[in-house]
């Protein structure tokens, strides 16, 4: 009774560790990506789960300057057709030195090929600098 308790014991073990190995396509669908304008960072991470969806998605916009201004990030995402989708600026207001983060997702059905962020430095509703991270390519398309 006790060597088949190991044994159940023992497989448990091993089912458990087989989801905290990545396997080389989870690797391959993670993203990453960030940029800078004088006076704000952009930054984000995210997975690409299928042609048409990331989840999850965090991004992190930091003000960098005691300027007046206030920072945004959004997403940009390139559509399979080749289409590029701005997605809506989500503003921090906090100013120098503070960091606000979104956990998000993306999702088009038509399909989601690449991905970037941008981060911008505002002056009310006013853009006036902007940068963009480098496009990240889709494993799944």
């Amino acid at each position: 009774m006790k060597m088949r308790h190991a044994l159940v014991t023992a497989g448990a073990l091993a089912c458990l560790s087989i989801p905290l190995v990545a396997s080389p396509a989870a690797a391959d669908s993670m993203v990453t990506g960030s940029c800078t304008a004088t006076g704000g960072y952009g930054a984000y991470t995210g997975f690409f789960t299928s042609s048409t969806r990331v989840d999850p998605l965090r991004l992190r916009v930091l003000d960098t300057a005691a300027d007046g201004h206030h920072v945004a990030i959004r997403l940009v995402t390139v559509e399979n057709d080749g289409d590029h989708i701005a997605w809506s600026f989500r503003h921090y207001y906090g100013g120098n030195g503070g960091e606000a983060t979104w956990d998000t997702y993306a999702s088009s059905s038509n399909g989601i090929a690449a991905v970037r962020i941008q981060a911008g430095v505002f002056e009310g509703d006013d853009l006036l600098r902007l940068c963009s991270s480098d496009l990240k390519w889709n494993p799944y398309t």
